[in-house]
């Protein structure tokens, strides 16, 4: 990944944990040149990952102008409704049409948020609504929480490259965790 720039947008402040902002540990090993942004305040990571650069939230296109690659990880689920996710692809293709995307697999068994099992594979009205009766209320919202199958995400990735006029190929990593995929990871070309 050497002398390549990739922008992690949505990176969390969360730096108590070894997976938090793995990608940018990562790549800041193989030295490439990371950028961060996030709704959040992130502004500490810099100091937390020498040779990191946070930019504003929203990035400007002149800002990430040259990035070879965005990586959002684990933040589609949290922007809203379907349409809502693929404005937020769709904004991440005009940024950079090289993407790689990841979320929790809706059919794994174990929700990882909540930390309940098989709960998530209802509808999703019944889901929230036993979410909202068990005081989850935060998680039953859906700007909040609304996991994705792998033909949803599929079909979200391709209606914001649409958007944007661009032909894209799809390459899948699904990791396994306890038995089944527990994540669906997206190399968008």
């Amino acid at each position: 990944m050497r002398g390549k720039k990739f922008l992690d947008h949505g990176s969390t402040p969360e730096t108590t944990r070894q997976a938090s902002n793995c990608f940018i540990r990562w790549l800041l090993e193989d030295d490439a040149k990371v950028y961060a942004c996030s709704p959040e305040e992130i502004s500490h990571l810099a100091a937390f990952f020498p040779g990191l650069l946070v930019l504003d939230w929203p990035p400007t296109p002149s800002q990430v102008e040259g990035i070879d690659y965005i990586i959002s990880s684990a933040v589609i689920e949290h922007v809203g409704n379907e349409q809502s996710q693929i404005e937020y692809v769709s904004s991440l293709l005009r940024l950079c049409p090289r993407l790689f995307i990841t979320t929790p697999n809706r059919y794994h068994w174990l929700e990882f948020h909540t930390r309940l099992p098989l709960l998530h594979w209802l509808p999703r009205s019944w889901h929230r609504a036993v979410l909202n009766l068990i005081g989850m209320k935060f998680w039953a919202r859906e700007k909040n929480l609304r996991l994705l199958a792998e033909d949803e995400f599929a079909r979200i990735i391709e209606q914001a490259a649409r958007i944007n006029g661009l032909k894209v190929t799809l390459h899948w990593y699904k990791p396994k965790f306890l038995g089944l995929v527990s994540n669906l990871c997206v190399l968008v070309h």
